[in-house]
């Protein structure tokens, strides 16, 4: 009886967690791509490229996606169960509430060991590849597409209008303008035409443009003064311009590898280990460097000259040369010493600073590989009891309180964050926040569930006013 009704409500989860799971990375893929729209509209990227970056951002967001799909799934499974009466019968069979929710708190916790091994294995990776893919893309020069009556400024040293494009690919162009800014001396050399042609050769690398009955003019007179004006009348002629700036070139990865979204926990714990011994060290040694910079300016020399006193008795009596040095020049010396120290007290609290901030943000960074996966069961243990309260399932009411609690998540997650860069709370637990205020909030609900609770029916609260108005009254 408990195989088969482990298998039927595990098989009631499955279905609706997949459904959530991919349309939650779905989701916030388009917001993701959304906020990098700037870098990729315009360079004639390939859907290869594309699929690329979907892919590695897909890989990316998995770990946060997870724990908000086991919240709307375990919403809808136990709300679906509640409606159509089939956990009032497995109570009633004999089955307890907890043991109903087993198979599912055992799969939430196998996600969450997923969810940390491949936030610890393959995010780094992806994050390497899509951050340098993304750098390659923002390199990458606009695709040549000339508008008409615009001057087109994205070939290098070369400024382009066209007066009117002809043909079914606008190959054929009408009133052509052209500037050379190659010599660096402004508008000098301007080549115009009636009419012309355009096509690519040697596979798309090089744009040629045939002009047809033009003039070119150069204006010698910024370099000689004694020259002016050449014009130059062609039929034909024809220009080459290498399209170099419009491929898309692939950095060395290993350039971005040194950044902390790149590495591992074991990683992650050496970059921590390796900031704290550079951070102690600038604690030990930072009083003996300020020691050698202090003078002690009003100090007798230990070797302060004695002369011979020379009296008619020739009898050696020792006097100390006066050796005191000026008051004004030790106040002058003193200050710039004062500021020197001052500055070098500066420096090392600026340095100490980014190395603390550093130690921080290497943290946080290791701490969100477990809290990211330990969210699945907090989330599993808020949209269990809830569905089973509120029993109701479909995609309404329960979609509406998963972005409720998903939202509230994510909130606390930036605030706690925030406050743990700006060192206002400590690392642990600006991290850990949400999950131990949702916790409780998951072990409440449990406990109401458990106890059939009406939480979310009119006639519970009617219930709570007339108690709390007939104890009024009583005092």
């Amino acid at each position: 009886m408990l195989k088969k009704s482990d298998k039927f409500i595990f098989g009631a989860f499955v279905g609706p967690f997949i459904l959530t799971t991919t349309v939650v990375i779905f989701v916030l893929l388009i917001n993701m791509i959304a906020s990098h729209l700037d870098d990729l509209l315009g360079k004639g990227l390939s859907w290869i490229v594309f699929g690329k970056l979907a892919g590695y951002f897909s890989m990316n967001l998995l770990p946060m996606a997870l724990p908000l799909a086991v919240l709307l799934a375990a919403l809808i499974t136990f709300g679906n169960l509640g409606e159509h009466n089939e956990l009032t019968a497995l109570k009633g069979s004999g089955v307890s509430l907890l043991r109903v929710l087993r198979p599912i708190f055992i799969f939430s916790v196998g996600l969450t060991l997923f969810s940390f091994i491949f936030s610890d294995k393959v995010v780094p990776w992806a994050n390497l590849k899509v951050f340098s893919l993304l750098w390659d893309i923002k390199q990458k020069s606009p695709t040549f597409n000339v508008k008409e009556g615009v001057f087109y400024g994205g070939l290098p040293n070369y400024s382009i209008r066209i007066n009117k494009k002809m043909g079914e690919n606008g190959e054929f162009l009408k009133g052509v303008m052209i500037y050379n800014h190659s010599t660096n001396q402004g508008n000098t050399d301007l080549i115009m035409a009636d009419s012309g042609r355009m096509y690519m050769i040697k596979n798309d690398k090089f744009l040629v443009l045939e002009l047809y009955k033009g003039n070119s003019f150069h204006d010698q007179s910024v370099s000689n003064a004694n020259e002016r004006f050449v014009k130059n009348k062609f039929e034909k002629t024809q220009i080459v311009f290498s399209l170099d700036a419009f491929e898309m070139k692939k950095t060395d990865e290993a350039l971005f590898s040194g950044h902390r979204y790149m590495h591992d926990v074991q990683r992650l714990w050496k970059d921590i280990d390796s900031l704290k011994k550079v951070n102690l060290g600038y604690t030990e040694n930072g009083l003996q460097t300020l020691k050698s910079s202090y003078h002690y300016h009003l100090r007798i020399p230990q070797d302060t000259v004695l002369k011979k006193n020379p009296s008619p008795t020739n009898s050696p009596v020792p006097i100390v040369q006066n050796t005191a040095p000026n008051l004004k020049q030790v106040a002058i010396r003193a200050t710039q010493q004062a500021k020197n120290v001052q500055g070098v007290l500066k420096s090392r609290q600026e340095q100490q600073v980014y190395y603390l901030k550093s130690m921080r943000e290497h943290y946080i960074e290791l701490n969100k590989k477990f809290t990211f996966a330990f969210a699945c069961i907090t989330m599993f243990l808020i949209g269990a009891p809830l569905g089973a309260i509120i029993k109701k399932g479909g995609l309404g009411l329960p979609v509406l309180v998963a972005i409720i609690f998903f939202v509230l998540w994510h909130v606390l997650s930036i605030t706690g964050e925030k406050w743990a860069k700006e060192a206002v709370l400590p690392v642990e637990i600006g991290m850990w926040l949400p999950n131990i205020l949702l916790l409780a909030i998951g072990l409440y609900f449990l406990r109401q569930a458990k106890n059939d609770s009406r939480l979310f029916e009119s006639d519970f609260y009617y219930v709570m006013r007339d108690r709390f108005l007939e104890r009024f009254k009583k005092k």
